[in-house]
């Protein structure tokens, strides 16, 4: 299985047509074709079919492009570590973190790791959990910073905890619930959650078990917290937040905080790689960074 082979794969399932795969890598249409039939014979299984519409790829094709993905992706980062290793502080580092970690402890942890390594180039995204863990199982990123259940993450992830942090429940300032006090009393209300598909209703859930009732039935999911700031701020939706949020962003986003009665759960917030994946040198020394940001930050 050449890199070529799955480059083509990979840019074939991603423009769902040969002709702009071929444009994207440079190549002829018919080279393009030749070098995928190439790989579906040793595979020994048909990856894409033509059709009217351009191609489609079959079901042994679905179940092989993440495959592709990830051994492009550990290919580069196994060239990232030898050329970490072989030239020094060099080389690169993509992560993905989340709103209230990108305006509190990644200011110094990448500080502390640019002042060590400058020569390393980093990449950042700032992102929901889901995404992120779909953008590891892809290989895309070498970690992610996220807020975690515990004992939510599938087994194919590992975390390292850093810190705990609370979840708060927020609306704007003039939403006509703003006097409640109680869960029970905004169980009715329409919520935006961070989240995908029936995920935004695995975050709520532990909230509302205790009391006996099912996630409420009325949830806006989407992937950016900006987006869910702005929204909660100019309509009676209501918002999951983490705690620095409260202190950071909600005056500025006419949003307040609710101190309800119950006790909601504790995230946390944890250092998350895909089981199994070895960190290039440079994302291990970044890793440690933000620990000791963290631990900074916590008063450690």
């Amino acid at each position: 299985m050449k890199p070529n082979q799955l480059h083509a794969f990979v840019a074939v399932v991603e423009q769902m047509s040969i002709r702009a795969a071929a444009r994207v890598l440079g190549l002829s249409q018919p080279a393009v074709t030749k070098i995928v039939r190439e790989l579906e014979r040793e595979v020994g299984a048909p990856l894409v079919e033509r059709s009217v519409k351009g191609v489609r790829l079959t079901e042994f094709g679905k179940a092989f492009a993440p495959r592709a993905r990830l051994l492009l992706a550990d290919m580069q980062r196994a060239r990232d570590e030898i050329a970490q290793i072989r030239d020094g502080a060099t080389g690169s580092v993509s992560m993905a973190v989340s709103a209230s970690f990108a305006l509190t402890v990644l200011p110094a942890a990448f500080k502390d790791f640019h002042t060590r390594l400058p020569a390393v180039d980093v990449q950042f995204s700032e992102a929901v959990l889901p995404w992120m863990l779909a953008r590891l199982r892809d290989g895309y990123l070498d970690f992610a910073v996220a807020h975690v259940v515990p004992g939510t993450l599938d087994a194919q992830f590992e975390a390292v905890e850093l810190f705990p942090v609370q979840l708060v429940v927020g609306m704007r300032n003039r939403h006509p619930l703003r006097a409640s006090r109680s869960l029970q009393d905004l169980y009715a209300a329409e919520w935006i959650l961070p989240g995908d598909d029936h995920r935004g209703r695995d975050v709520v859930s532990p909230i509302f078990t205790p009391l006996g009732l099912p996630p409420p039935a009325r949830i806006i999911q989407g992937q950016s917290v900006t987006v869910a700031l702005g929204l909660v701020g100019h309509m009676d939706l209501i918002g999951l937040f983490v705690e620095p949020l409260v202190k950071l962003t909600f005056k500025r986003h006419g949003i307040r905080r609710v101190d309800v009665v119950e006790s909601l759960p504790t995230l946390s917030v944890c250092v998350v790689r895909r089981r199994g994946q070895l960190p290039t040198p440079a994302a291990q020394h970044f890793i440690e960074c933000i620990q000791r940001a963290s631990a900074a930050a916590m008063g450690g």
